[in-house]
């Protein structure tokens, strides 16, 4: 319950409301391990995924089978078709990174009012808002990262949104070195490659996956 608390969706609330409102709203909880498939998005999907520690990471995949990594949510956080836009064409799948548990909620439980009017519930539908538009920044940021060209100004540009975050000279990867090359759809060996001229060049110190720009 202390992670389920922690989630945004449901900031300002009680816990003995959440209680109330996981039997409102019918939710389901599965388990998954590292590597499972955890969902596919599709027009028909309307359920949202709550988040209870692990990680997980929503990829676009592509005609060949490569995965492009969207997004990457830890221990707490959303996701669901409703968070996403894309075409009929497109296909996303969310995979498990590290075990975890999820809780499943049809959307109409968290978009529609209850007839009651409960107050925690108009709550939910204020979170889900101010989510859904943290989530439009995120994308935002991560076209800026891809919109530059050669791999290193990719790396240096998602570099220093981390450390604008962190607002420290130095951050640590939420992810693996793997799934950044997917983040920033590049291979992975040229990534390495590149990493290892930034550290010689002096520009970047890496010590596992904590990095400081120079």
């Amino acid at each position: 319950m202390d992670l389920l608390i922690k989630n945004p969706i449901f900031d300002g609330i009680t816990e003995d409301d959440i209680e109330k409102m996981m039997h409102c709203f019918q939710a389901e909880k599965k388990s998954y391990h590292e590597k499972d498939v955890i969902m596919h998005y599709t027009y028909a999907n309307d359920v949202v995924g709550i988040l209870i520690g692990g990680s997980i990471s929503l990829n676009r995949i592509q005609a060949d089978g490569s995965m492009d990594m969207l997004e990457y949510i830890s221990e707490i956080g959303l996701f669901g078709s409703i968070f996403t836009v894309f075409s009929q064409e497109d296909d996303f799948m969310v995979q498990c990174e590290k075990d975890c548990k999820v809780l499943f909620i049809q959307k109409h439980h968290l978009t529609k009012r209850c007839s009651n009017a409960c107050p925690h519930h108009s709550m939910v539908v204020e979170n889900l808002l101010t989510i859904m538009s943290e989530k439009v920044m995120n994308l935002t940021e991560k076209v800026d990262v891809l919109s530059h060209r050669s791999i290193r100004e990719k790396l240096l540009c998602y570099f220093r949104t981390q450390q604008n975050r962190s607002k420290e000279k130095s951050f640590k990867l939420p992810f693996s070195y793997s799934s950044l090359a997917n983040y920033l759809c590049v291979d992975r060996s040229a990534m390495m490659r590149e990493l290892k001229k930034m550290r010689e060049e002096e520009l970047i110190v890496v010590n596992g996956k904590e990095i400081a720009v120079l």
